[in-house]
């Protein structure tokens, strides 16, 4: 009886084998391909390039010699659960190139999927005998493949038996790290690295710089005090190696001790400030100090005179009835370095803290102005700030609202160069009558005014009238209102089209007659909504009677796998339209 079911070399397969003995590049086998034959079982041809029906394509699992005949070489692909709804009946290796090499048949069997309610793991094997299993290489994508059991549990025993070799080697070894230094007599390399032992350690422990160096320092903490006296001398001499050259210069600049007071003795007041190199100045019982020089002995006698500053003179305590309502006030600067100066400022100190500043001349002062305090200071008069500068923002009343810097060089919602903050919004008050006629919500984005809103000649009245330049005749601005009511009706929605419940009535009408109509429900349910094509068929061509003319498919494809004059294979789809929300296929 013949074999129902077998696996045969195509006449490709056979040609590039024999290429591959004769120049001694082997043949790479790297894919597996199932298919159900169309329906039924197919016989395996030597002249196939392809299968009958392809249902899946896929990378190898495994690709290995049979431990048990080294002419047959194995092939194995494994289908996960998530794909099938298939039958299996025919199956085919390719080379890296998509060559048919190898097509065999098999027992029917159906691979379902998951989805379908019964979902399994199927492997598929093909075993290809050969001459020479060397001219075919045996390589696989562990990357793209997935490992069969068996595969796995093989290669543990094999990484078991190499594990276990290397132990039994290492064990058995008389020095099994030759890396490591002996040890005894080791000779280091590199920076070799200890742990720290404790403080006082006198023991065999190796010992590092780290201990050797906090060794030295306890054996320097400890020493005698004299250790310790001879680095005071040495910071309070400054640590100056010509120390005795430094003593004998300073002792060549003092005063001799035997001839001291003979220098001083006999010398007025006068005569010893000189000697001592100090400025004239005369004190007082009261223990004050009186100027050398002074304008007026009943008045300057009580001030202390600096003439020093080109341009200006700090004078005196001044005594006068000038300052209102006050028995003294206090001068500071002149503006001018003069005996008998015409310009003053004085300074007089007040009740409450507060600090008054005078201008006038020697005759007395003119005007009296006080310095506020930084907090609850009022100022009378005018103020004014030619300049302010930074982002500080200039606070009014409790502070939810002022001005600030902005942080861009425009204006505009994103920012500005100068920002008016308001936590709510800004009103315009009209002094007179302390009405509010118009306002800004800075909350809210809202322009508001009680009248009209002009800008350039274009006026939003408040009853709703819009005037502006636009709907004018050139004379000025013109009216929406009248502007809207001199144009053609025609141009515009017809009234009856719109309110009268007639789907007859057009929504615009033409002077020539014709018009745009309402589009009914019936009208719209028979437009095609949408096209597509149906899910993808495949037929075989060569050798094979194909597809028959059947209503509703288009042909999508033709394959010619080995280029001659005759196709391999052909798609075809269902063309389908939609409409009225359902699809339809065409011709049906």
């Amino acid at each position: 009886m013949s074999a129902k079911f077998y696996t045969l070399l195509t006449e490709i397969g056979a040609a590039k084998l024999a290429s591959a003995a004769a120049l001694g590049v082997p043949l790479k086998i790297t894919h597996m391909a199932v298919g159900d034959g169309g329906g039924v079982l197919p016989t395996p041809s030597e002249q196939q390039t392809a299968l009958v029906a392809e249902k899946r394509r896929a990378a190898l699992n495994m690709l290995y010699i049979d431990p048990q005949n080294s002419s047959q070489i194995i092939a194995e692909q494994v289908i996960p659960e998530t794909e099938g709804g298939w039958w299996i009946r025919e199956v085919g290796l390719f080379d890296e190139t998509g060559a048919l090499i190898a097509v065999g048949n098999c027992p029917e069997s159906y691979k379902p999927q998951l989805t379908e309610g019964s979902g399994r793991t199927q492997t598929v094997r093909m075993v290809l005998i050969t001459s020479s299993t060397d001219n075919i290489t045996l390589k696989i994508d562990p990357a793209v493949v997935l490992a069969t059991r068996k595969y796995v549990d093989d290669k543990a025993l094999e990484l078991k038996v190499y594990v276990d070799d290397l132990m039994a080697k290492h064990l058995a070894a008389v020095d099994p790290h030759t890396q490591y230094a002996p040890k005894v007599s080791p000779s280091f390399t590199g920076t070799p690295r200890a742990p720290t032992p404790a403080a006082g350690n006198n023991s065999s422990q190796i010992a590092n710089t780290a201990f050797v160096q906090a060794a030295i320092a306890a054996l320097v903490a400890s020493s005698p005090a004299a250790l310790d006296t001879l680095n005071e001398l040495a910071a309070a001499l400054g640590n100056d190696p010509n120390f005795a050259t430094t003593v004998m210069n300073a002792l060549a600049g003092k005063q001799p001790l035997d001839t001291t007071l003979t220098h001083l003795s006999g010398k007025d007041n006068a005569g010893i400030l000189q000697y001592l190199g100090l400025k004239d100045a005369l004190l007082k019982g009261d223990g004050r100090f009186l100027a050398g020089t002074f304008v007026s002995d009943a008045i300057d006698r009580t001030s202390i005179g600096a003439r020093a500053a080109t341009g200006c003179q700090f004078m005196r305590a001044h005594q006068a009835p000038d300052a209102p309502d006050q028995v003294s006030f206090w001068q500071i600067i002149t503006l001018s370095e003069v005996i008998s100066p015409t310009t003053v400022v004085d300074v007089l100190a007040v009740s409450g803290n507060n600090v008054l500043f005078g201008h006038g001349t020697g005759a007395g002062i003119t005007s009296w102005r006080q310095v506020a305090m930084l907090e609850g200071g009022a100022f009378t008069g005018g103020i004014s700030a030619p300049n302010m500068r930074g982002d500080t923002l200039v606070t009014v009343g409790d502070g939810t609202g002022g001005m600030a810097k902005g942080d861009v060089d425009g204006a505009g919602f994103n920012g500005n160069n100068l920002n008016i903050k308001s936590w709510n919004g800004i009103g315009f008050q009209n002094s007179e009558d302390l009405a509010i006629r118009a306002y800004i919500s800075t909350r809210l984005g809202v322009i508001a005014a009680a009248e009209n809103l002009q800008a350039g000649n274009a006026i939003f009245n408040k009853n709703g009238d819009v005037y502006g330049d636009i709907w004018g005749t050139g004379s000025g601005p013109g009216w929406l209102s009248a502007y809207i009511a001199g144009r053609p009706l025609r141009q515009y929605i017809t009234m009856v089209g719109v309110y009268q419940n007639d789907k007859t009535k057009p929504f615009m009408l033409h002077d020539d007659g014709s018009g745009v109509f309402l589009a009914t429900t019936d009208m719209l349910s028979g437009y095609v909504q949408s096209i597509r094509f149906g899910a993808v068929e495949h037929g075989n061509v060569y050798r094979s009677p194909g597809f028959a003319d059947q209503l509703g498919y288009v042909i999508t494809g033709v394959e010619n796998g080995d280029s001659n004059e005759t196709p391999d294979r052909i798609q075809r789809r269902l063309l389908q339209l939609k409409v009225n929300g359902q699809w339809y296929t065409v011709g049906a």
